[in-house]
C-alpha cells in the first residue's frame, strides 16, 4: 500500500491552513430592500374567505358545516386553556363542556353565531319541505285508503277481489300482500305475539321473487282464499285451536315463498340445484317449507317443544300437500275415507280431531289452485299472468331441446286450455263439499260459472 493510503484519515494526510499574505478586504454590506406591502387579495381578507367556505358547505352539507364548526370551537376552546383537542375532529362536547369542568368564560364569538344560524337555516328549510311533501302525501293518499278499507270490508268471504287492493295501493303488489295479510292475521284473527310474527310477514313476503304470478300477491291471496273458507266451515273453525289455526295460516302465506316461476319437471329437467338437494322429490315444496320455517324459528322457538314439534309437521305436511303430483292421490284418498264413514253408518266429519290435518291439506290444496272458482274479473287477472309465467316456461324448454310441458303462446286455445283445467280441479272442490263441516258451496258456484263462459 502507499504511504498515501496508509495516511488516510489521520493529520499528517490533511493540508494545512496558511494565512494568505495579502488578507481580503471587508466585504460592503448591503441592506435588503424595504418590504412591500402585501398586495390585497380580491377574494377579500382570509377571514372573509373562511366565512363564504362554511356558508357554502353549510348549505350543500350540513352535516360538514356542522362539524366545521364543532372543530373551530374546540380548538377555540383547547387555545384558551391551554391544551390540545382529544380529536383530529376537535374535543368532544363532553371534554369541554362546562357540566364536567371548571366553567369558562367566554367572549361572544359572532362567527360562530353566524355560522349556527346558517344551519339553522338549511334544517328549518329541509324541515319545511319534507313536512310540504308528507302534508301532499296524505292529501293523495287519503282517497286510495278509503278505497283499501272498501275493498278489505269483505276479506272474510269468498268474493273478495285481491284486484282492487292492489290498484288502492298504485299498483303496488307488495304493499297490497301486506295490507290483505294485516288484515287476516293480525285483524281478523287477532295473532299473537305480534312482535315475532310482525317481522316474519315482512321476511317472507319480501322472499317471493319478482315473477308474473308466483309472487307476494299469491301468497297472499292463497291465504285470504284459506281464511274465507275456514270461516264459511264454522264447525270445523271452531274445533281448530289457535295454535294449528296459526300455523295453517302461515303456511298458507309462505306455500310458495322464494318460487323461481318454474314448475316441478322443468327444475328437474334441467338438473337445477334444488332437484339436486332435494333427489327430485317435490323440489319446490321442500325448499317452500325449509325457507318459511327457518323465517319462523324466532317464533317457533317460544313454543313448547312438544307444539314445536307438532307446528312444524303440520307446516311440512301443508306445504307438501300442494304438489301437483299429489293432486289425484289426494282426491283418492278423500272419496275413500267419505265412502268407509259412509260405509260404517256416520259422516266424515272434519271437526273430529283425527280428520282436521287431512282436511286442512285439501284446504290449502284447493286455495293454491282456486284462480278458476274465483269471481270471473278476479279469475281472468290471474289468467293473464298465470300464462305468462308458462309461456316462458315453453321458451326455454324450446330453447333447452327438452320435451315441452308447457303449450307456446302462438300455438295456446285459451278457452280449451282453462276448460281443461277447470275440469282437472272441480273433482277436488267436489269431494271437499261432501265433508261435514265443509262449505264449498261458494267455489264450485263459481267453478261453474267459469265453465259455462268458456264454453260460450
Amino acid at each position: 500500500a502507499s504511504p498515501r493510503r496508509r495516511l488516510r484519515g489521520t493529520s499528517a494526510s490533511r493540508p494545512r491552513h496558511r494565512p494568505s499574505a495579502s488578507p481580503r478586504p471587508p466585504a460592503e454590506v448591503v441592506r435588503a430592500p424595504p418590504p412591500r406591502p402585501p398586495a390585497e387579495d380580491p377574494r377579500g381578507s382570509r377571514r372573509e374567505r373562511s366565512r363564504r367556505n362554511i356558508q357554502l358547505a353549510a348549505v350543500t352539507s350540513p352535516r360538514h358545516a356542522r362539524r366545521t364548526i364543532r372543530v373551530e370551537a374546540a380548538r377555540a376552546a383547547a387555545k384558551k386553556n391551554g391544551s390540545r383537542p382529544s380529536s383530529r375532529y376537535g374535543a368532544s362536547p363532553r371534554a369541554t363542556s362546562p357540566r364536567f369542568k371548571d366553567k369558562i368564560k367566554r367572549k361572544p364569538n359572532l362567527l360562530a353565531a353566524a355560522k349556527r344560524v346558517v344551519v339553522a337555516n338549511q334544517v328549518h328549510r329541509t324541515l319545511s319541505g319534507l313536512v310540504k311533501e308528507k302534508k301532499l302525501a296524505d292529501a293523495a293518499s287519503e282517497g286510495r285508503r278509503e278505497a283499501l278499507s272498501g275493498a278489505l270490508a269483505k276479506v272474510d268471504h269468498w268474493d273478495f277481489n285481491i284486484w282492487e287492493c292492489v290498484e288502492a295501493c298504485g299498483g303496488d303488489v307488495v304493499l297490497a300482500a301486506h295490507s290483505v295479510v294485516d288484515a287476516v292475521v293480525f285483524t281478523q284473527r287477532r295473532a299473537k305475539p305480534q312482535h315475532l310474527l310482525r317481522p316474519f310477514v315482512q321476511k317472507v313476503l319480501g322472499t317471493y321473487q319478482d315473477v308474473p304470478y308466483h309472487n307476494a300477491l299469491h301468497g297472499a291471496d292463497v291465504l285470504q282464499g284459506f281464511h274465507a273458507l275456514l270461516t264459511e266451515s264454522h264447525a270445523l273453525d271452531a274445533s281448530l285451536d289457535d295454535d294449528t289455526v296459526l300455523v295453517s295460516l302461515l303456511a298458507a302465506i309462505s306455500h310458495d315463498v322464494g318460487h323461481p316461476g318454474l314448475t316441478n319437471a322443468y327444475l328437474v329437467a334441467t338438473s337445477h340445484e334444488l332437484a339436486i338437494r332435494y333427489n327430485d322429490v317435490s323440489p319446490l315444496e321442500n325448499m317452500h317449507a325449509r325457507v318459511a320455517l327457518d323465517l319462523a324459528r324466532p317464533w317457533m322457538e317460544t313454543l313448547p317443544p312438544e307444539d314445536r314439534r307438532a307446528g312444524r309437521a303440520l307446516w311440512i305436511d301443508l306445504l307438501l300437500a300442494t304438489d301437483m303430483k299429489h293432486h289425484a292421490g289426494a282426491i283418492f284418498d278423500m272419496q275413500r275415507a267419505l265412502q268407509k264413514a259412509q260405509a260404517a253408518g256416520g259422516v266424515y266429519d272434519a271437526a273430529e280431531p283425527a280428520h282436521q290435518h287431512e282436511t286442512l291439506k285439501i284446504f290449502i290444496h284447493a286455495c293454491d289452485v282456486s284462480n278458476p272458482a274465483k269471481p270471473w274479473a278476479t279469475y281472468m287477472k290471474w289468467t293473464d299472468l298465470v300464462m305468462e309465467e308458462f309461456w316462458k316456461q315453453a321458451e326455454l324448454e324450446a330453447e333447452n331441446g327438452l320435451a315441452p310441458t308447457m303449450p307456446r303462446k302462438q300455438n295456446t286455445d285459451l278457452a280449451k286450455f282453462q276448460l281443461g283445467f277447470i275440469g282437472f280441479i272441480r273433482p277436488l272442490f267436489a269431494t271437499a263439499n261432501q265433508i261435514a263441516s265443509v262449505d264449498f258451496s261458494a267455489p264450485l258456484a263459481c267453478l261453474d260459472e267459469s265453465r259455462r263462459r268458456w264454453a260460450e
